[in-house]
């Protein structure tokens, strides 16, 4: 039988609400608008949910891991390349949307560049890509 070697990251994964650890408060890792750097090329792990691409961060309380989700990495492919080792001391955007999955309420963290948004039905979209339907000029 072929067998598969699971990875494991060491290190904290980001927060996005505020929490204690050993005593102190601290402010959520990651909040809505925070500009953080990619450490990391990233690494392929196996995790409860299947295989997530997590990355090493730079955030307000230090290093910590985050899971990319597809549709972020599609992004980062197209604004700074398919090869993630070019990813690495970019400064990006991470947009926090509040959902309910699977009938749990959760908090998705996207990873986006320059530009990047939700728009009204929670749909990422690029601000050039805001239209005004009745006469089809951009809203920027």
């Amino acid at each position: 039988m072929k067998m598969q070697k699971i990875v494991n990251v060491g290190g904290a994964y980001a927060r996005k609400e505020d929490y204690e650890y050993e005593g102190t408060q601290y402010k959520a890792d990651l909040q809505n608008g925070d500009k953080v750097t990619i450490l990391s090329e990233g690494e392929i792990v196996t995790g409860q949910f299947g295989e997530q691409n997590v990355f090493k961060i730079e955030t307000r309380n230090g290093e910590k891991n985050l899971t990319f989700n597809q549709k972020s990495i599609n992004i980062l492919i197209d604004d700074l390349g398919e090869d993630s080792k070019e990813w690495i001391n970019k400064e990006i955007n991470i947009i926090l949307k509040k959902d309910v999955i699977a009938g749990k309420k959760v908090i998705i963290a996207y990873a986006v560049t320059d530009g990047w948004e939700l728009d009204e039905y929670g749909d990422l979209i690029k601000s050039s890509q805001v239209t005004d339907e009745n006469d089809g000029t951009d809203i920027i």
